[in-house]
């Protein structure tokens, strides 16, 4: 890119026009010299060289605004991710932990979606997630599950999509006879067995064999087409969880398994900020789905960038390389 252009661009993410960096270049002169409009634009149009004494001022007037209004920068592994989270069986958690990490990724400042994967009947009367994520401006669109199956993230979109554990259940061919030990087989045709999203987490407590042992099932049943991960929310800090885990038939040391546990809140009301200027109602929660999603952003090849390492590489970066930051990243124009 010619200095001509770099200035340009770099004049539009000042806001800076040709009077105004006229003036500013005029109060800057040592000879008392005044820069006329005219030169800026010959400068613009290429007519004549840019001043490398100005290229190397406006450098360091972009990095000042870039650095003052850094935040921590995702880097995805591919232009938009879909994470997935289910359990066959209700009241474990996964509205819950789907709407923390939304709420999480949003405060990345990533263009963020939550998609409920419920029949319509049941997901016209559930719309108290969307009531708490809107305010946060994050979408939540109303679309059926088979939208959901072909639906596709835009660039740098991540997607939390929450599936009903009826529709969990519903993926499965179950035994005829009730009684029967036989277990379930995968549905082709269900929404597991079609859905190809880039990441499952299911949440669990383990203290509990009757939560436990319907994710043995679904593990076991191979009705999940993505890498997955079994998050344990635990009620209490109880430590034989390990124990009834095993009695289960799971292996908390198996790499099914999230490294870290994510405490149950004791309050029922949502932990997330109530609105985009609000700061999360409990920050300890916020803590706990911040390091889930790093991992699980690390698991998939992407990462989170924090302030102080993008701070240490923007003040090794020339011009282009500050502009080419600011159009691919969140840093704000403003």
């Amino acid at each position: 890119m010619t200095n001509a252009a770099l200035l340009k661009q770099a004049m539009q993410y000042l806001d800076l026009t040709g009077v105004a960096l006229a003036e500013r270049v005029t109060a800057l002169r040592e000879d008392e010299k005044r820069t006329a409009p005219e030169t800026i634009s010959r400068w613009l149009n290429g007519t004549n060289p840019v001043d490398p004494f100005l290229m190397g001022w406006i450098t360091e007037l972009v990095r000042s605004k870039v650095i003052k209004n850094i935040e921590p920068m995702v880097e995805l592994p591919k232009d938009g991710l879909i994470i997935a989270v289910v359990n066959p069986k209700g009241g474990t958690g996964v509205t819950s932990l789907c709407m923390n990490l939304a709420a999480t990724a949003k405060s990345l400042h990533m263009k963020t979606k939550y998609l409920h994967a419920e029949y319509e009947e049941a997901r016209h009367g559930a719309e108290i997630v969307p009531m708490l994520l809107e305010p946060l401006r994050i979408e939540c669109p109303d679309l059926s599950p088979e939208k959901i199956l072909g639906y596709r993230p835009s660039r740098g979109e991540i997607v939390f999509v929450d599936v009903s554990n009826r529709l969990a259940k519903d993926s499965f061919i179950w035994p005829s006879a009730p009684d029967t030990n036989a277990p379930p087989k995968p549905d082709p045709k269900g929404f597991l067995g079609r859905f190809r999203p880039d990441l499952y987490l299911i949440p669990v407590n383990l203290e509990s064999y009757i939560e436990a042992s319907p994710v043995k099932l679904l593990i076991d049943a191979n009705v999940l087409h993505a890498p997955k991960w079994i998050v344990h929310r635990p009620r209490s800090m109880s430590m034989n969880f390990a124990s009834v885990a095993a009695e289960a038939g799971l292996d908390i040391d198996s790499e099914t398994f999230y490294p870290y546990f994510i405490p149950q809140a004791v309050s029922t009301s949502a932990p997330i900020p109530r609105d985009m200027l609000s700061e999360w109602q409990n920050e300890d929660q916020h803590n706990h789905h911040y390091q889930l999603l790093e991992h699980a952003l690390n698991k998939l090849g992407g990462k989170i960038v924090e302030s102080y390492s993008l701070q240490l590489e923007i003040g090794r970066m020339g011009l282009s390389g500050l502009l080419e930051l600011v159009e691919r990243t969140s840093i704000p124009r403003r």
